[in-house]
């Protein structure tokens, strides 16, 4: 019974990941000989396959500038749709994670491994060549003709449209932009790139207000993982489910959830006098001996004391405990509606399997909210609440 065996282990291994062990170790206890027993399953669905699919695997990297030191000796694996936020002291490296990421610069040591269905879009903080004759309609069409979203296709123009570009905008020479209407005409050359995993080096920095609140909503919408440098607080709040804390010498702190849990988190692990990256400020943690630092890079163990000590929900995890009920509800509702029409159309082939395709993905969409309903319900019960 290997796919049983498979099944079971994937549920322990995502219960663990979500309740004690963190994402990252429940990825490591999926990988490696486990996630081989896949390959003799010919009855495992794709479904379950695709959770063994390589995203980007950090192992053992180092990277550093002379004296001064990026990375060391740091591994990671990122899991799918998963969304970081990278903060820390200016100059401390941040953009050269991404580079490293994207490709654009090598580490010292270790490697970097990019799954085969991963495809990157990264927006730099760099400007970026444009050619002034060109028109702003041609020059997302030049990359896509139609952009895919969690809810379908949509056009060049409509992308455009979502993104403040009016009809006359979008037939205009690119030469007549001002200098933040280019740098949003160049955000939406890397959203039409169709890639599922985007990079964003301080997009708060050249965006104005109302599109960064337009660009929120695209990443909430948007089925791929997100890795954004931003000392954007509100960004990071609406946006990441993870903070990269760089200490400006090599090592990196984890905590979960958006900006909020970290400024809690660091309170809490620290006390109240502990600084927090805010603002373009440099703030520092509390210092601690070079033991504990070192001690605390070999056994991880920082973050996960952080996340054993969180005593509510984040903002994000707050309003999808209300609404998952009803959430569920309307998935179930679907699944009967699509019942009724298979019944219908029994001897419709076409329809038939149109029918049947959709209900397995809707089936698919019930199983992530019944799981991830399991994870809110359990949190809340340790709350109290």
């Amino acid at each position: 019974m290997p796919n049983q065996k498979v099944i079971s282990m994937l549920g322990l291994a995502r219960r663990a990941g979500r309740l004690s062990m963190g994402h990252d170790m429940a990825q490591h206890a999926l990988f490696g000989h486990k996630a081989k027993l896949l390959l003799f399953c010919s009855d495992v669905s794709p479904r379950l396959i695709s959770e063994f699919e390589k995203t980007i695997e950090l192992h053992h990297v180092s990277k550093r500038f002379g004296e001064k030191k990026i990375l060391d000796d740091f591994s990671y694996i990122v899991l799918r749709n998963q969304r970081l936020g990278i903060i820390g002291p200016n100059g401390c490296g941040k953009s050269t994670i991404l580079k490293m990421i994207a490709g654009v610069l090598k580490p010292d040591a270790g490697e970097i491994e990019i799954g085969e269905t991963i495809k990157i879009g990264y927006f730099a903080q760099e400007e970026q060549h444009m050619d002034d004759s060109q028109r702003v309609i041609d020059y997302v069409k030049d990359i896509a003709e139609y952009v895919t979203t969690k809810d379908g296709q949509i056009s060049a123009s409509q992308l455009l449209e979502r993104f403040l570009f009016t009809p006359d905008m979008q037939y205009a020479p690119i030469g007549k932009l001002s200098g933040g209407e280019k740098r949003r005409l160049y955000l939406l050359g890397v959203l039409a790139e169709n890639a599922n995993v985007l990079l964003f080096d301080e997009a708060g920095n050249n965006l104005d207000i109302p599109t960064l609140t337009i660009l929120e909503d695209y990443l909430n919408s948007f089925t791929g993982i997100v890795i954004t440098v931003s000392h954007d607080r509100y960004f990071l709040d609406n946006v990441v489910d993870r903070i990269f804390e760089l200490d400006g010498n090599g090592g990196i702190r984890q905590f979960e959830g958006g900006y909020t849990d970290y400024v809690e988190a660091k309170k809490r692990r620290f006390g109240e006098k502990s600084k927090v990256i805010t603002g373009k400020s440099e703030m520092k943690p509390a210092e601690k001996s070079t033991e504990e630092e070192t001690q605390e890079k070999k056994t991880g163990k920082n973050w996960k004391d952080g996340q054993r000590q969180k005593v509510k929900f984040s903002f994000k995890e707050q309003r999808e405990y209300e609404t998952i009920d009803e959430e569920i509800a309307k998935l179930e509702e679907k699944i009967a509606s699509l019942d009724r029409q298979i019944a219908a159309n029994a001897t419709n082939s076409v329809k038939l399997r149109e029918l049947m395709e959709e209900q397995e993905k809707v089936r698919g969409q019930l199983e992530e909210k019944e799981e991830r309903w399991m994870y809110l319900n359990e949190l809340a019960e340790e709350f109290g609440l």
